[in-house]
């Protein structure tokens, strides 16, 4: 075979195969492509160095009879000596005779037709090919997922936020009988019940059940503000009103404009923070702090609170006509001690929730711990409850949910609670001074915890480390308690009450 040029300084493979494929010519890629040495690449035919070898080559003479021109095939290497296999791409011409216009010209000894074939190494490109099909997969994957997520947030905002609420007795049947009755109307609510209780659960579902659950649920503690800020908190301020004040800011009516704002705890509202709440409730209207502009919302008012509004009246701490303003339908939530039918399924609920978020397998409660569960009183109510369960989950070891009871409220009470671990005791011993917990009423109780506290603070209400801190409640909460159980002020916690 004569060739038209020297293609030993080509950086690609070059064949030169007569009509039957056999390879007349190779240079050294080439033959290293082919698995074997340029020595033994002369006489090799094409297609027994293919994996399908005669397919390849039928699918290349196919192509050139059509094209005309070149054709390109891909292929794989049979395995070498070194057991790998290569893929690669075969491009093949028909060469010219004797001066031909082709680039490179060849011609058998015999005066037929012959082929140049290049083989280039296909590797990169085919893994090319395989990275853009895995990124086109990612994509599609990342499509669906954004789609999907669409559909949970239209979702979600077309049910609003709905709190669950769990519970199959009397009373809190009859809560939620209230809110179905008061949610799809406008009317002001009053919640009563004590600390713990859910009283907020109560309100966020009287949003959620009303035509507002599109908009805004804005929640304050009224008892967790300072008396200065109170007014400001809630219908806002100017810029320059007070030490402070370097901008203007909006109060919380006017955030929750077209929604529901519940007020917690609404019995703690000083005088002023009363009579400008009373304004908001009959004409929707009110000023900054610090500001002449009349603002005009339109808010849903929920309020809560665990103190008898009734009585305050009485007492003078509280406006009577703001109280027939809120008191238009009253909704009573029940303690937990008035709920006993519910604790089993509350504790599933809870420990259920925190073991889902601690990543822990929910487990049963034991039987044990259910009888002492019933027996207590829980003073503090389901947040007390969702505590001692949070602990329970996240100490649990075994195969059953073991709950330990609280802390006794005095030393005295809770020096024998060998029996049911740290915090507990076991019921149903006669020395056992869980018993006579047993025989307190709530506001006994209550009295008890107020004053073990007031003493193991020396009488400090106020601070980190003040009676009111160790308890976990508001200090002006914890001086209403006092107030209302009898227990005289201390003197330092007086000063504290009037800024001294």
């Amino acid at each position: 075979m004569l060739l038209a040029c020297d293609p030993r300084g080509i950086g690609v493979g070059v064949l030169a195969v007569d009509s039957r494929w056999a390879v007349r010519w190779s240079n050294a890629v080439a033959a290293d492509r082919l698995g074997v040495t340029s020595d033994a690449a002369a006489g090799t035919v094409l297609a027994d160095r293919l994996e399908d070898g005669s397919e390849v080559v039928r699918r290349l003479e196919r192509g050139l009879a059509e094209s005309g021109q070149g054709f390109v095939a891909e292929a794989r290497v049979r395995a070498g000596p070194a057991g790998a296999e290569t893929a690669v791409d075969l491009w093949a011409m028909r060469a010219g005779r004797r001066g031909s216009d082709a680039p490179v010209a060849a011609r058998t000894e015999e005066g037929g037709d012959a082929f140049l074939v290049t083989v280039v190494d296909a590797g990169a490109r085919l893994a090319l090919r395989a990275e853009l099909v895995r990124l086109r997969d990612q994509l599609a994957e990342a499509q669906k997922a954004r789609e999907r997520l669409g559909e949970l947030k239209r979702e979600l905002a077309s049910a609003g936020p709905a709190p669950t609420i769990v519970g199959v007795s009397i009373g809190i049947r009859r809560a939620l009988d209230a809110v179905e009755r008061v949610a799809p109307t406008g009317a002001t609510v009053l919640i009563h019940g004590e600390t713990g209780s859910g009283k907020d659960l109560i309100a966020r579902l009287i949003h959620a059940r009303s035509p507002r659950a599109g908009s805004d649920f804005i929640a304050v503690n009224c008892a967790a503000l300072p008396e200065t800020l109170i007014e400001s908190e809630l219908f806002g301020h100017e810029r320059g009103a007070f030490t402070g004040a370097d901008r203007q800011r909006l109060g919380k009516f006017e955030l929750a404009d077209q929604g529901t704002l519940f007020l917690d705890e609404i019995a703690e509202l000083s005088p002023a923070a009363q009579a400008k709440l009373l304004r908001v409730l009959q004409n929707g209207a009110f000023e900054r702090v610090g500001g002449s502009e009349t603002i005009t919302v339109d808010v849903r008012l929920v309020a809560a609170t665990h103190r008898d509004l009734a009585r305050q009246v009485e007492r003078g701490r509280f406006r009577e006509d703001l109280f027939y303003r809120l008191n238009v339908f009253r909704i009573d939530v029940p303690p937990l001690r008035d709920r006993r039918e519910d604790l089993r399924p509350l504790i599933e609920f809870l420990h259920a929730r925190h073991a889902r978020r601690m990543g822990r397998p929910a487990l049963p409660i034991s039987d044990r711990s259910l009888r002492r569960v019933l027996a207590y009183r829980w003073p503090g109510n389901i947040r007390e409850l969702e505590n001692a369960v949070e602990r329970a989950t996240l100490l649990a070891d075994g195969p059953e949910l073991e709950i330990e009871l609280p802390e006794a409220p005095t030393p005295e009470m809770g020096a024998d609670r060998r029996g049911g671990g740290a915090g507990g005791a076991s019921v149903g011993s006669a020395s056992n001074p869980r018993d006579v917990l047993l025989d307190l009423t709530a506001e006994q109780l209550a009295r008890i915890q107020i004053m073990h506290a007031l003493e193991s603070t020396a009488y400090r209400v106020f601070g980190e480390e003040g009676a009111a801190a160790k308890l976990g409640v508001n200090p002006q909460t914890l001086l209403s308690r006092m107030d209302k159980f009898g227990i005289p002020r201390p003197r330092a916690a007086r000063r504290a009450e009037r800024g001294e």
